[in-house]
């Protein structure tokens, strides 16, 4: 229990710099009169890297200027960004009594959370020097037939560190705290906070 209240209060701490003011995220359409109210089952599916930017270039012209290891990794970074996102949405919403499982196929939920990430920044450490990695994702809660109800966008930074050397560290953590912040904004919809 330490280890995960720990594990939270870490990705808070990174993403509070982002937070200001207001919410974590910015609402493009909310559905009114509001479906979410008391509903508590809502079925994730994998995150869409569809055509991804990296910094400035599309994903194909970044990994073409890379050797055939970076290559693999990238892909398994995707991979962590998918993994720590469905694992952290899934830890945080439960914990608020809503159960959000692996969309499985047709009926797992009569809602669906699908999210998106066009722009990647990988960041960089090493040693003295660092840059933040910085992931923008777009999340849309549907129907099962993909009527959007709800969309929002949101983005997570993670400065690198000894902690978050690798890209693919500074990625998932990235993961990790979207999906955090995708459950945050489940609770407000289903407690019917304003």
């Amino acid at each position: 229990m330490n280890r995960r209240l720990a594990l939270t209060a870490l990705v808070m701490a990174v993403s509070m710099p982002l937070v200001g003011c207001g919410p974590p995220w910015k609402i493009m359409h909310a559905t009114e009169p509001n479906p979410f109210v008391n509903q508590r089952t809502f079925a994730v599916v994998p995150v869409d890297f569809a055509g991804l930017e990296v910094g400035e270039k599309p994903e194909a012209e970044y990994l073409a200027e890379k050797d055939a290891e970076t290559r693999q990794n990238w892909q398994g970074d995707k991979l962590g960004i998918n993994e720590e996102f469905a694992k952290r949405l899934i830890e945080e919403a439960n914990e608020n009594g809503i159960r959000v499982v692996l969309a499985t196929g047709p009926g797992a939920a009569p809602f669906i959370i699908r999210s998106s990430v066009r722009w990647v920044e990988p960041g960089f450490y090493v040693g003295i020097a660092s840059g933040a990695s910085e992931v923008q994702m777009t999340v849309q809660i549907t129907t099962p037939d993909g009527r959007i109800l709800d969309e929002i966008k949101i983005k997570h930074r993670t400065g690198g560190s000894v902690v978050h050397a690798s890209t693919g560290q500074r990625l998932r953590a990235d993961g990790g705290g979207l999906g955090v912040i995708t459950a945050e904004y489940l609770q407000k919809r289903v407690s019917g906070a304003s």
